[in-house]
């Protein structure tokens, strides 16, 4: 068993895009759904795992939609399964982990938000982006690939940089305007 940890308790890697990560993707959101059942209204990815091109942490993100009262009880489901709740104050949500087997590396998050969260999200925007702008996906590969080595891999470091990146891309760049390029 791995003991419960923090937010960033691990050494960031990245790793290129492959296509098996769309496999992968299916089959973390098969364990998802299938742990939530019913309390699940929507699963989607958000990260950049699966946009191609991209260098990413081999992390699986997911955002999951769930009823305003129904995130303790999801994460209670889901704990049954391995994963493990993320402390995070400063956001509104509940986050959970799980670890690759034998190894203190994690390999899924998921991400409970309420209808309120979920509509405004902030990570689902910056995902289709990334979907939709090449240009952009390819400028924020970059900075990610900067951010790590500044930060040595310290993923409080590197989250940080980056972060400055993805604020700075996001009020830039109007993903509904298709002429309004990076």
């Amino acid at each position: 068993m791995i003991p419960v940890r923090g937010r960033y308790d691990y050494k960031v890697e990245l790793v290129p895009y492959e296509e098996g990560v769309v496999a992968q993707y299916e089959q973390d959101r098969a364990v998802v759904s299938g742990a939530l059942g019913l309390l699940a209204r929507a699963i989607e990815p958000i990260g950049s795992r699966l946009v191609p091109g991209i260098w990413a942490k081999p992390i699986m993100d997911l955002v999951v939609l769930v009823g305003d009262r129904d995130a303790p009880r999801a994460a209670s489901r889901l704990a049954r399964r391995g994963f493990q709740v993320i402390p995070l104050a400063e956001l509104s949500r509940t986050m959970l982990r799980r670890y690759r087997r034998g190894s203190g590396e994690p390999d899924l998050h998921v991400h409970l938000v309420g209808p309120g969260v979920w509509t405004a999200s902030p990570e689902r925007a910056f995902y289709r982006l990334l979907r939709e702008r090449p240009a952009a996906a390819a400028a924020y590969c970059s900075v990610k690939r900067l951010a790590l080595e500044l930060s040595g891999g310290d993923p409080q470091r590197y989250s940080a940089v980056k972060g400055r990146f993805i604020e700075w891309l996001a009020t830039t760049v109007d993903s509904d305007d298709p002429d309004h390029r990076p």
